[in-house]
């Protein structure tokens, strides 16, 4: 008997020195995996960049940057990194957890990202540099903030989440800016039609092309814009969208989605997009190469670029400059037929001087278009905003157009382009 549970504890021991050899070997084997494999730059599942590795100095060692910025660059760098995240995400649902990386597992298969935090200091810059813009008389500011699926569509989160009240956030932000910032409000649009509608991709933090249309026709009302000049054609160009919230989460795809294309029918106002810095024409907004990605999204324009110029035939109206995120992508066709003129900026990727532009193109209005949760975490928007020089060194500039016509509604309207 004392030989049986000799031999017994031996087996265990050594069953038990095998298993400790081999969790260290797996772990030396992915610590060594990860020291070789090439960091990534972006990921095309999430279209976003993955964060680098930081570079170590003695001022983020000391405000905490650098440990902050290495936690995120070993979570997006980590091999295999996509499988563990899904593992984790189904992990969570079996003890009861709907929450992932950001995301809520709504009903319905939506997937719902958190609302976000105004960064305070970021926050008080951008209003800063949009009031001064306004504030100064050139032109006309406009400023819409889309309010994000997880204000618009609460009940297709799940019941007692957590969630961050943000449209308080957006009132205490438009509560700061400036009397001649003219505020462009599209929540209760978006309320009105979401229940018999689709507002927002299931998968994906934009809103639809639909959503984008009901946002222009109120809009349209406070731009001095006629859309009842103008009817559409709507084109489904794909159906088996799926959102980059799906791997962000790790919870997959559910329900695939349909992008759709809304094409004039009733108009010959021509147009020609120039991507500046790519020194690249085209003859519409739309990708179709786009569609055989991931992100389908990015059929509009082909997704984001630091400045795009659209130049109409229609001579009688206004010039304008749309400061933006993706939001706006699909919702700017929707403003060519009024305009002789619109200059896009995305200030996350431009680096020039955003009112060197205005008055070089002569620009009437000027519209902010951002979803707020994008917003919200903006830090780029203010460092695009330097104060232009006149020759008299006074530091003001005239961006007034004398020819320009009436306040943005022509007699012609329109667009030629659709998706292949």
């Amino acid at each position: 008997m004392k030989t049986i549970k000799k031999v017994r504890k031996y087996f265990v021991r050594k069953l038990h020195k095998e298993i400790g050899i081999a969790i260290i070997a797996i772990i030396a084997i992915f610590l060594i995996a990860n020291l070789i494999k090439p960091d990534g730059q972006m990921s095309a599942r999430e279209n976003r960049m993955l964060q680098q590795r930081p570079s170590i100095s003695m001022e983020n060692i000391e405000n905490g940057s650098f440990m902050e910025d290495y936690e995120s660059y070993v979570s997006d760098q980590f091999i295999f990194r996509d499988f563990w995240v899904s593992v984790k995400a189904r992990i969570d649902l079996l003890m009861g957890k709907n929450y992932s990386n950001g995301v809520y597992k709504g009903k319905d298969g939506y997937l719902i990202e958190e609302a976000k935090a105004p960064v305070e200091n970021s926050m008080a810059a951008n209003v800063q540099a949009i009031n001064t813009l306004a504030d100064s008389g050139n032109v006309n500011v406009y400023m819409m903030l889309v309010p994000d699926a997880v204000e618009i569509m609460d009940e297709k989160l799940p019941a007692f989440a957590p969630v961050r009240d943000q449209a308080a956030d957006i009132a205490d932000f438009t509560s700061r800016l400036s009397g001649n910032v003219t505020q462009i409000d599209v929540s209760q649009t978006l309320r009105d039609h979401r229940l018999d509608e689709q507002m927002y991709y299931r998968t994906d933090h934009h809103w639809t092309t639909l959503a984008a249309y009901y946002a222009f026709l109120e809009a349209a009302k406070t731009l001095g814009i006629d859309s009842s000049t103008v009817s559409y054609d709507r084109y489904t160009v794909s159906t088996d969208f799926v959102g980059t919230m799906a791997s962000t989460s790790g919870y997959g795809a559910s329900r695939k989605d349909a992008v759709e294309i809304f094409v004039p029918n009733n108009t010959d106002v021509e147009y020609v997009v120039e991507y500046v810095e790519e020194r690249e024409k085209k003859p519409t907004v739309y990708d179709s190469e786009m569609l055989e990605g991931n992100d389908k999204y990015t059929v509009f324009f082909g997704g984001n670029h630091p400045i795009i110029d659209i130049n109409t035939t229609n001579q009688q109206g206004r010039r304008l400059l749309v400061v933006k995120d993706s939001y706006a992508n699909c919702f700017i066709p929707f403003l060519i037929p009024y305009y002789r003129e619109i200059v896009i900026v995305d200030p996350r990727y431009y680096y020039d001087n955003v009112n060197q532009e205005i008055a070089d193109s002569n620009i009437d209005d000027v519209l902010f278009l951002y979803n707020a949760n994008t917003f919200f975490e903006d830090n780029s928007l203010s460092s695009v905003f330097e104060p232009v020089t006149s020759a008299d060194g006074s530091g003001n500039s005239d961006t007034s157009d004398t020819d320009s016509g009436e306040t943005g509604v022509s007699d012609t309207s329109g667009e030629t382009a659709q998706s292949e």
